[in-house]
């Protein structure tokens, strides 16, 4: 039993911090932000889809450091470069770690991918393996031919049937993810590695909406049992957990089993397997690493190619231009290849200003706070969710002249503004995409190819413009692509036609 005294001792200290941590709160407040709901907060505010305009909205009138309460949780939500890299980059040591969400991470075990991984040792050969591998354009190099081959073969799909875009596209950078990835071949049409990889995708993205699953805003939920009336998203976890085990481990083990054989491709995990540097304990970062490019690469190129796709519809004169561009540069007698690359600008800039006008993750990476910490007077607690809000960065009209215009000629400029890859569309920081060159010259080659070859124009039904809102051309998803639409797609000339059916021995 304690004696009186210590127990007067005891209440009074309980008194003074308290006392103090009111006292430093009040000195040292939380940002500014929508006062919300008793318990819930903002949360039932914040929309499962397009969640970056209800932030947008939100910054009008608190700024672009502020921040809400969901569930009791605060999250923080940045909407300036300059602060963002403050964040992540000055104070990287305190911000470089990703939330654990309940759900994805806890239930899924979506943190064997670098996406969710913590910055541990395991994080650094991930990183080390990309680096290795298409770190560089030099080094991206060995898998140009691998990229060059995949596109002429969308265009011939294209031209097979031009109402079939969208699919041709998903097809084309999956197949082309898993040829990187394990050297694998895809089959036409139905390809079980495929099909896995759209499912995973499907759930890894439903597991990244706001409110989607209740366990992440009460994040106790997870020890419920699994029969226990109303955790039926313990069962969603063990499904979505042994999708995505068996997306990791299939093709992983077929590259092992063919280089026993000796009839293993080049590839990311054949190099890496061969090294002269490799051993046991490697396989496992090296078998999480690749099924992060199978999956993630996939993914975020098919959303990049297909919105610029879009922006050549709806910009007939910028197509135009580009062509224009190509004709001069590659003439009428070959198709586009690597080579051409550093004398197509404007191509380039279409490139960089589609990434821009559509931001593919709107929100971009979320961080946590590892520790207490104090920004502008204001106080951030330790486990605080650091949100940037990527899309507004990317449209914002003091940096941006006419920033919902698609203008390639803003980079063309002597002194051009902060370029979408530097530090906004491809993340910043330690946690910066290390697929940024893999990104860039897969959107390249598929763009040039496109381009020198095919028309795409509007029809009737076609969208009028690149409506961005709730209602407009986008489907508003976590990895944001554009919806169905209609469009005209024909050869350009007879000759190109030809070019393109030059491609059949290849298939």
């Amino acid at each position: 039993m304690f004696s009186l005294e210590t127990l007067v001792i005891l209440v009074c200290v309980c008194i003074a911090y308290f006392a103090y941590r009111s006292s430093f709160q009040l000195r040292n407040p939380l940002p500014p932000g929508p006062k919300g709901l008793p318990l819930v907060g903002s949360a039932l505010d914040v929309p499962e889809k397009f969640s970056w305009l209800k932030f947008r909205e939100w910054s009008h009138q608190y700024g672009s450091f502020y921040s809400l309460n969901l569930f009791g949780k605060t999250m923080i939500i940045i909407s300036s470069p300059k602060i963002l890299s403050e964040f992540t980059e000055k104070r990287h040591l305190n911000y470089s770690e990703r939330p654990k969400l309940p759900m994805a991470v806890d239930l899924v075990g979506y943190d064997e991918t670098t996406v969710f991984m913590p910055t541990n040792l395991m994080w650094k050969e991930h990183r080390r393996n990309y680096s290795k591998l298409f770190g560089t354009r030099a080094a991206m190099e060995k898998f140009f031919e691998m990229e060059v081959l995949g596109a002429r073969r969308m265009m011939r799909a294209i031209l097979n049937d031009p109402t079939g875009l969208a699919g041709s596209i998903r097809h084309w950078t999956t197949s082309l993810s898993l040829k990187i990835t394990y050297g694998y071949e895809t089959k036409p049409g139905n390809d079980d590695l495929i099909s896995l990889a759209d499912t995973v995708l499907r759930q890894f993205t439903h597991t990244q909406k706001p409110g989607a699953f209740m366990v992440d805003l009460v994040p106790s939920l997870k020890y419920l049992p699994a029969w226990f009336p109303g955790s039926g998203f313990k069962r969603t976890a063990e499904l979505y957990r042994n999708d995505f085990h068996e997306m990791m481990d299939v093709p992983f083990n077929m590259v092992q089993e063919q280089l026993k054989k000796g009839v293993a491709k080049q590839s990311f995990t054949t190099d890496l397997l061969s090294a002269e540097d490799y051993s046991a304990d490697k396989s496992y970062a090296l078998k999480t690493s690749a099924v992060t490019i199978y999956g993630a690469a996939a993914d975020t190129t098919a959303g990049q190619y297909h919105g610029l796709l879009v922006l050549m519809m709806l910009y007939p004169e910028v197509r135009k231009k580009a062509q224009q561009e190509l004709d001069r540069v590659v003439g009428p007698d070959r198709l586009p290849d690597y080579s051409d690359r550093d004398r197509l600008p404007y191509l380039e800039a279409c490139i960089s200003e589609a990434m821009r006008l559509h931001v593919v993750t709107p929100l971009g990476g979320m961080r946590a706070a590892a520790k207490d910490d104090i920004y502008d007077g204001f106080f951030i607690p330790k486990g605080t969710l650091i949100q940037p809000n990527i899309w507004q960065m990317a449209h914002d009209p003091e940096v941006y002249e006419d920033p919902m215009e698609y203008i390639p000629e803003r980079w063309l400029v002597q002194n051009p503004p902060l370029h979408p890859h530097d530090g906004i569309c491809f993340g910043s920081g330690r946690r910066i995409c290390p697929g940024i060159v893999l990104a860039e010259s897969t959107v390249f080659i598929g763009a040039a190819m496109f381009l020198s070859l095919f028309d795409i124009y509007a029809v009737e039904g076609s969208p009028k413009f690149f409506d961005q809102s709730e209602n407009g051309i986008l489907d508003g998803e976590t990895i944001c692509h554009p919806k169905p639409f209609k469009s005209g797609i024909k050869p350009r000339s007879a000759k190109a036609e030809a070019l393109i059916k030059s491609i059949d021995h290849e298939l």
